[in-house]
């Protein structure tokens, strides 16, 4: 007669104990119950992440966002000036596509408690919409509802141009915008001169002014912008010692 096998476990009399017997079931229902919250937190972001990404379809046809997309492509290349200093200071952000963004950025801050996300990856394509409102009279007379519109647009943008697209569709509206809304007589060095005319340092002011105009001002916080070009600088320093 075949017997049979038991496991050390189920020979040893401690794991025949009742209380333990009842710690281990304990201990088992709650790894299904883990394990189960798991799958379903995967499924509600999954969820979520198809909402936000198809969202733009309810107020936007596929002819309408193409051709929103097409004004996004036809975008000249950025000046290799600028583009040399801000790939130095955020070499993740000119490729970044949203998907990357959301769940590198968001899971970072949400799951890892993350507070520093400047060098995490981030796509320009959510910046889109904010620039086209103000320049396409039906965008901006559209009733699109919710919190979302820049990232869900963003979405639509993406499907049909590309992330380096957005990029450089947003930094040529960007860099004049900036300058024609600075005091000449306080930042004349940045007055009257396209892109490619800007040295590397301008280049890193125009950045942090694009950042926060009140909390990286030289003249409002000369404290906190200091601190922060010289760190923007050392870093675009130390790339160009890498590239030797």
């Amino acid at each position: 007669m075949n017997k049979t096998t038991q496991t050390p476990e189920e020979e040893n009399p401690f794991f025949k104990h009742p209380v333990v017997q009842r710690i281990t079931k304990t201990l088992q229902l709650l790894k299904y119950f883990i394990i189960s919250c798991v799958i379903l937190t995967l499924m509600e972001i999954g969820y979520a992440y198809w909402l936000v990404s198809s969202r733009w379809t309810l107020f936007l046809t596929k002819e309408q966002m193409t051709a929103y997309a097409d004004s996004v492509t036809m975008a000249k290349p950025l000046p290799a000036n600028f583009m040399k200093v801000y790939q130095s200071i955020f070499p993740n952000n000119y490729t970044a596509t949203l998907r990357k963004q959301i769940f590198i950025n968001y899971g970072s801050r949400i799951l890892l408690r993350h507070t520093e996300l400047e060098q995490k990856p981030h796509c320009f394509c959510d910046f889109v919409y904010d620039i086209m409102v103000t320049r396409d009279k039906y965008l901006y007379n559209l009733e699109w509802d919710g919190r979302l519109q820049d990232l869900e647009f963003g979405f639509g943008i993406e499907k049909y141009t590309t992330p380096e697209k957005c990029f450089e569709y947003t930094w040529a509206y960007w860099v004049p915008k900036i300058q024609s809304e600075l005091d000449p007589a306080k930042f004349p060095y940045l007055m009257n001169k396209t892109i490619a005319e800007l040295s590397d340092d301008e280049i890193i002011e125009v950045i942090l002014i694009s950042q926060d105009r009140e909390r990286l001002n030289r003249y409002k916080n000369p404290e906190n912008f200091q601190r922060k070009f010289e760190m923007y600088k050392a870093k675009y320093t130390a790339s160009l010692t890498k590239g030797k």
